[in-house]
């Protein structure tokens, strides 16, 4: 890559001293890509954060919809259960009711009776049938069963009930005779026809049975399922299995409370036996005064979420290093170009040959700033390659293995870094204006408008603009140069008479004392005259909010152009009526240089 052309020197004051407005200038700079800086690394922020937020909402919510959704499934599991043994039970108290004792169908058909439901039933463990004393009459279980005496109750509690009542009740869980594992009893009372109680017929509800319901959910590792009593306010059933917190009080849990008419509710909380918070969805069943529920760790449920913030705030990381690179770069340019015009403007103070000596050190220096600058925005679009390009392939080889969200994310990422390059593109263009070594020559300013304009009008061929180009528009200047003004000045014109109806612009000139004078002029949009200062200024857009896009380069290279022509360039407008941009251009080829009281100013 070849070195680019050093700038001409700046001129000093006669007392030494740097142009005020210079130095002044420079630190406006510094203090504009540092407000840049921080302005850009706001949005990032603001971004990342709304993104991050975003996420965990989302994850949240479909950790809620799927817990309601598998509640609603294990509702339908408890439901069925529930009411298999129900029936069953129920009708071994009809049968019994109708032969007016339990005794008159003698042990061995009531066994046998017994057995033959029971084996329909895989969620009860065995099913069984009292006298009215609370002595077992028969049951289930197998005929070498060992371990209950034929004077006990089924489950080692032999007594008369409290109350009399037709219809099942559910009972308080304890541990099986049988099997010494935890059971929920299920029991009916039964009554003659003369209404004399006889007896009760129950089963025991099984709670390994729920392991293969558990299962079948197919719920994660740390999830849990819950039945609860609501009259009692116990805890029933818990799987994976916690014999610290069957039959527990849970009184306080919002579910008990839970409003029939609502039937379902999720509650983010931490749950009796963990220190962890939870995401419990309870849901009411409806004919019976059961509560089931589907817990799972807010941690889990937020597993994704953390892997995608993860790569955001990468993503604003590698950005936010990119852009404190480019400030801290120009910054540090900036610095030494104030540097280097207070060591010319000492050293223009002493004796000549210390003037000629040190003006060839500021030049190799100019040189090396150039070079630097120019090198500095060619490198920053390796790493700007390798995001877009990772980012691409990326989605390529492992989109089928990223969510939406995450391919949205790709997308903004590649959308950053080709904004950026654009950025870095519109710095180089800025910077090759001052690279660019003049050619004067007689050129045709008249011929290259009107070209301009045809040229935009076969991009844009639905608008009608009213275009006018003076003929006879020529100048002693570089053609490249003002073709590349014009371009910007027109394309300016072009846009902003959008919502002119019709929109209407004008290219002319005339005689302007020792130069000559040319304008652009449009019916646009206009702009307040107190704005005027920043016209010219990189990355000032006046119209942004209103959807005017552009990169706040174009008038910068402006003025660049015209001022290494040795002229000015200034604007004349007001909001609704219209611009006109106006720039002179000196008349001889001989006066086409950067006077001393032009860099002042």
């Amino acid at each position: 890559m070849s070195a680019p052309p050093p700038a001409p020197l700046h001129a000093t004051s006669e007392t030494g001293d740097p142009p005020p407005r210079q130095a002044a200038s420079l630190r406006r700079l510094r203090i504009a890509v540092w407000a840049a800086f921080a302005l850009l690394v706001g949005i990032i922020i603001i971004v990342s954060v709304s993104l991050i937020r975003y996420d965990r909402e989302q994850a949240l919510r479909r950790a809620d919809s799927e817990l309601l959704s598998l509640t609603r499934v294990l509702e339908e599991h408890v439901a069925r259960c529930f009411g298999e043994t129900e029936a069953a039970v129920s009708e071994i108290a009809a049968q019994v009711a109708r032969q007016g004792s339990i005794d008159s169908l003698g042990e061995a058909a009531l066994q046998s009776l017994l057995r033959q439901r029971a084996a329909n039933l895989p969620e009860a463990e065995f099913l069984f049938v009292e006298r009215e004393d609370g002595s077992l009459a028969a049951d289930s279980s197998p005929p070498d069963r060992q371990g209950v005496e034929p004077r006990e109750g089924a489950l080692h509690t032999p007594a008369m009930p409290h109350q009399l009542s037709e219809g099942v009740d559910i009972g308080s869980p304890l541990k099986s005779p049988l099997s010494g594992r935890w059971i929920t009893p299920l029991t009916r009372q039964i009554f003659d026809a003369s209404g004399k109680y006889l007896g009760t017929a129950g089963a025991a509800i099984s709670h390994p049975y729920f392991e293969g319901v558990y299962k079948e959910l197919q719920l994660a590792q740390k999830d849990t399922i819950m039945i609860l009593h609501v009259n009692r306010a116990s805890l029933l059933i818990h799987h994976p299995p916690a014999d610290a917190l069957i039959g527990s009080s849970v009184a306080g849990s919002p579910a008990i409370s839970l409003d029939l008419r609502q039937r379902s509710s999720i509650v983010t909380a931490t749950l009796p036996g963990g220190p962890e918070e939870r995401i419990t969805a309870y849901r009411r069943l409806a004919d019976r005064p059961l509560i089931v529920s589907t817990s799972r760790p807010v941690a889990d449920a937020l597993a994704d979420y953390h892997a995608h913030r993860e790569r955001i705030i990468t993503a604003a990381g590698v950005m936010t290093t990119l852009l404190a690179a480019l400030a801290l770069l120009l910054h540090q340019d900036t610095r030494r170009r104030d540097a280097d015009r207070q060591t010319l403007a000492e050293l223009n103070a002493s004796l000549e040959e210390r003037v000629r000596r040190r003006t060839e050190e500021l030049e190799h220096s100019n040189r090396e700033l150039l070079n630097f600058s120019y090198s500095v925005s060619h490198d920053l679009r390796a790493p700007l390659r390798a995001i877009n390009g990772f980012s691409h392939a990326l989605e390529e080889d492992y989109g089928q293995k990223i969510d939406d969200t995450g391919r949205e994310y790709l997308a903004r990422l590649r959308k950053a870094s080709l904004r950026m390059g654009e950025l870095i593109d519109e710095l180089q263009k800025l910077a090759s204006v001052s690279r660019h070594t003049l050619r004067i020559e007689q050129t045709d300013v008249s011929a290259i408008a009107q070209d301009i304009l045809d040229d935009l009008a076969a991009v844009n061929q639905g608008r009608h603009v009213q275009a006018h180009v003076e003929p006879g528009l020529t100048a002693d200047a570089d053609p490249t140069l003002i073709r590349n003004a014009l371009e910007n000045l027109l394309g300016n014109a072009w846009k902003f008479t959008r919502d002119s109806h019709p929109p209407i612009i004008h290219v002319g000139g005339r005689p302007h004392g020792a130069e000559k004078l040319f304008y652009v002029t449009d019916n646009g949009i206009g702009f307040d005259m107190e704005h005027a200062n920043k016209l010219f200024q990189p990355f000032q857009q006046l119209h942004k909010r209103e959807g005017f896009e552009g990169s706040g380069i174009g008038l910068a290279s402006v003025r660049r152009i015209i001022e290494r022509h040795g002229g000015t360039v200034w604007a004349e407008s007001s909001p609704g009526a219209g611009t006109t941009m106006f720039f002179t251009l000196p008349r001889s080829p001989a006066l086409v240089r950067r006077p001393r009281e032009k860099l002042q100013g």
